[in-house]
């Protein structure tokens, strides 16, 4: 089956500060969207990679990094949207047309491993919607307006969602355009599937899939890099 990876990085990135979007923040001697497309250049089961970013930044992808693309044979920078998932949605509709899965990831994940990338893709193709996911590991309250603790939450049911995300192209494709016009935003991709009614499974994966959110995330990113 036609695998097409869709990386996600058209966000403001507001959490991290500075002048520098997320994306295009230097870890090791190299962006951030490098190391991520590397990750994904290593699974040969992956036919395509189309690489989202935002608007003004299209230009400057391509003059900064114009080799490092070819190298890659990245031939597909699409624009992104207002809100995430308009930006998944422009990635959708610019595939390949054969294309049977598709793989949906945060492009400020660098450290994703190439198995996992793998698994979900197998995943996905027995149940047309997979997710990466680790599970929780912190001890998790639920509480009330005032703070206080209602419950714990059993933590042997919680995972903490991840990327890549995979579904079967007509799935995902009929499920955007069944919310497109609702108004309704979600926080993953996986929660508009589940709100349709269609299964999603998990992939176990790695608290080493982190990401770049805060300064600390960087200084982590680096490490592991290393």
């Amino acid at each position: 089956m036609k695998v097409s990876g869709i990386l996600v990085g058209a966000g403001l990135g507001l959490r991290m500060g500075g002048d520098v979007k997320k994306p295009f923040i230097q870890i090791n001697d190299k962006p951030v969207f490098l190391h991520t497309i590397d990750r994904f250049s290593q699974c040969s089961l992956i036919s395509e990679i189309v690489l989202i970013v935002g608007e003004p930044e299209i230009n400057v992808v391509l003059d900064t990094w114009r080799d490092s693309l070819n190298a890659y044979n990245i031939k597909k920078i699409v624009p992104g949207g207002k809100r995430r998932q308009d930006s998944v949605f422009n990635g959708l509709c610019n595939v390949d047309a054969d294309t049977e899965i598709v793989l949906i990831h945060d492009l400020v994940r660098p450290l994703v491993k190439k198995e996992h990338i793998e698994a979900v893709v197998y995943k996905t193709r027995e149940y047309k919607a997979a997710i990466l996911a680790a599970p929780m590991k912190a001890t998790v309250k639920e509480v009330n307006d005032d703070l206080s603790i209602k419950k714990t939450i059993p933590r042997n049911k919680l995972w903490m969602a991840q990327t890549p995300q995979g579904f079967e192209k007509t799935l995902i494709i009929n499920v955007f355009r069944q919310f497109q016009h609702t108004g309704r935003e979600f926080t993953d991709d996986a929660q508009m599937v589940e709100e349709a009614g269609h299964p999603v499974y998990i992939v176990p994966g790695s608290d080493e899939n982190i990401k770049i959110t805060t300064p600390d995330d960087i200084r982590i990113a680096k490490a592991l890099l290393k």
